[in-house]
């Protein structure tokens, strides 16, 4: 009988430390209300499974004046930044949809942006770090790519 009691409070044990674990947010976002959120998006989630629609997340997006920005995989270095941002990014989707309204992401809010070093590209502050975010049509010019990577090797950003 001991073991017993013993195994089901290991067992409810290990399945709190899971949710915590699972429960951790990024630093920026919104933590109030997170818990009912999620509790949302699991019961949607299941029932899109239920009726047989599977949903999958989608690269991080941001909508700024009305175009789609990507997220590149770089980050830039910050001892060149300017203190002021052009704007902060106000309202969420869910990572399986893409952002429609301006300063709306799939990924979280108040992350602050700056306009990036060319026309397509966008530099936004997550976690003590500035990312590249880039539009479709930047994405799929590979110069595009090369001048923003030439550009961001004679300014100190790196791709990792």
């Amino acid at each position: 009988m001991k073991k017993i009691l013993y195994r089901g409070i290991c067992v409810c044990g290990l399945v709190s430390i899971m949710l915590c674990a699972c429960g951790k947010q990024k630093s920026g976002g919104d933590t109030e209300g997170e818990t009912a959120k999620a509790a949302e998006e699991a019961s949607k989630s299941q029932a899109d499974q239920s009726s047989g629609q599977e949903t999958y997340d989608l690269i991080p997006m941001v909508m700024i004046d009305g175009k789609l920005y990507m997220d590149t995989g770089y980050e830039v270095s910050a001892k060149d930044r300017d203190a002021l941002t052009d704007g902060k990014i106000t309202s969420e989707v869910d990572q399986s949809e893409q952002p429609k309204e301006d300063d709306q992401s799939n990924f979280g809010t108040g992350y602050e942006y700056q306009y990036g070093i060319s026309d397509g590209l966008i530099e936004i502050h997550i976690n003590d770090g500035w990312w590249v975010f880039a539009t479709e049509e930047v994405l799929k010019s590979s110069a595009g790519m090369v001048e923003y990577e030439d550009t961001a090797n004679e300014n100190g950003v790196s791709d990792e």
